[in-house]
């Protein structure tokens, strides 16, 4: 008894999918849409006004960029006024519709040609510009100039007057020679060389100076190639007695 119910259920439901398929697949009465007029005249007149007056700005070869602001402003104001004659004249929408199309599809090839006939135009005869050729600079000289072809500033000469007595120059006086130490012979004596032993015995003399230690190599390096043998290590010399004879 449930599976006869079932199957009743099933053929109900699938009778009521097919009658809505075949409900919204009837189309239905098509009608056509009036387009109102309302702007499109008044905005695709004036597209066209400016547009008209800069292709024939461009035929005649207008090179202001003046004359192409106030001849597009001027008639897109006139086309303006005609398309909203237009407007009231016609019934349907479709020539304003017409008018708004064509202005929009017009309006670049009308701003290209007035970009293209203001665009910067050299005359007749024009040459390059070069700079012009100066010496270079030379600052490092006396009276040169850091600036590229300017004249040295040299210090104008001055002619005395005939008044006007010559001072001589003075020159500044020598120097006093320093007196000679006493003690000697007058004459200028040798630098003395510095004390390398703790006692000093030189011409005569006996000097007490400030040792230099010195570590040096126990093999020289003339010794070492000579031998062929390597340092061994390194001494200290201390000296403490040099007698000069």
């Amino acid at each position: 008894m449930a599976t006869k119910n079932d199957g009743t259920k099933r053929r109900s439901t699938l009778l009521a999918a097919l009658a809505a398929g075949a409900i919204l697949a009837v189309p239905g009465s098509a009608r056509a849409d009036e387009v109102t007029p309302t702007a499109k005249g008044i905005a695709g007149g004036a597209l066209l006004g400016g547009e008209l007056v800069v292709f024939g700005e461009a035929l005649f070869g207008v090179r202001s960029t003046t004359a192409y602001l106030v001849g597009a402003g001027a008639g897109a104001v006139a086309g303006g006024v005609g398309g909203y004659f237009v407007e009231q004249a016609v019934e349907d929408g479709r020539i304003p519709a017409y008018m708004l199309a064509g202005g929009l599809a017009l309006l670049i090839p009308a701003v290209v040609v007035a970009l293209d006939a203001t665009r910067f135009m050299p005359t007749e005869g024009a040459r390059e510009d070069r700079p012009v050729e100066a010496p270079p600079s030379d600052p490092g000289k006396p009276g040169g100039s850091s600036v590229v072809g300017a004249e040295p500033s040299t210090p104008p000469a001055t002619t005395p007057g005939p008044g006007s007595a010559t001072t001589p120059t003075t020159e500044p006086p020598a120097p006093t020679p320093a007196p000679a130490p006493s003690g000697g012979g007058g004459g200028t004596q040798a630098p003395r060389a510095p004390q390398a032993s703790l006692f000093n015995v030189r011409d005569g003399n006996f000097y007490v100076g400030v040792p230099l230690p010195e570590v040096r190599p126990v093999v020289g390096s003339a010794e070492r190639a000579r031998m062929g043998v390597d340092n061994r290590g390194s001494e200290l010399r201390f000296p403490v007695v040099r007698v000069t004879f």
